[in-house]
């Protein structure tokens, strides 16, 4: 008393560039794709924005360990925070944004264990900028980490078809 055979209908409605639209699944499918490059380009900015303001900080702490002694000088001599601020702005040339890192760095900081550890990590966020750059510049690595991620998701989320498709004779 079970139906052999089963149908139901489907809406593709989507929004594309702001507009409600009925999509076809070649048209679904081209959406998905391009909204999953638009995710991958976007991420991209982010992590390239997030790496090139460390590295901004971590060259003013390089500069500033090259020129320790005249910082702490400097900074015992001032009578405020912005005086200090200021100061290194002015006689190091120093951005807002490294003068204040400067001001907030702990003096274990100075060792040159800690040193070293600068170096490297700039060194590592170079290595990341320089990436970032390239996926930018390319679409080809773009549709490659889509279709990477998309894998991923594949692999954690795929099992096995529970349905059979056949073809239909008309009867």
């Amino acid at each position: 008393l079970t139906a052999m055979q089963s149908t139901f209908g489907v809406i593709n409605l989507s929004i594309v560039n702001g507009q409600p639209r009925v999509l076809n699944l070649l048209e679904l499918l081209r959406n998905f794709i391009e909204h999953r490059v638009d995710v991958v380009r976007r991420r991209t900015q982010f992590e390239l924005r997030q790496a090139e303001a460390r590295a901004h900080i971590l060259e003013g702490l390089q500069k500033a360990l090259d020129h320790i002694d005249a910082i702490i000088k400097l900074i015992r001599a001032a009578k405020s925070t912005a005086e200090a601020r200021e100061g290194l702005i002015q006689q190091f040339e120093f951005s807002e944004i490294q003068a204040k890192a400067i001001l907030e760095m702990q003096l274990q900081r100075l060792t040159g264990l800690e040193r070293q550890k600068i170096i490297d990590e700039y060194d590592e966020l170079q290595l990341k900028i320089a990436d970032y750059q390239d996926i930018l510049a390319s679409e080809t690595r773009q549709r490659a980490i889509v279709s990477e991620e998309l894998a991923e998701i594949t692999a954690k989320y795929a099992d096995e078809r529970r349905s059979v498709l056949i073809p239909w004779d008309g009867e």
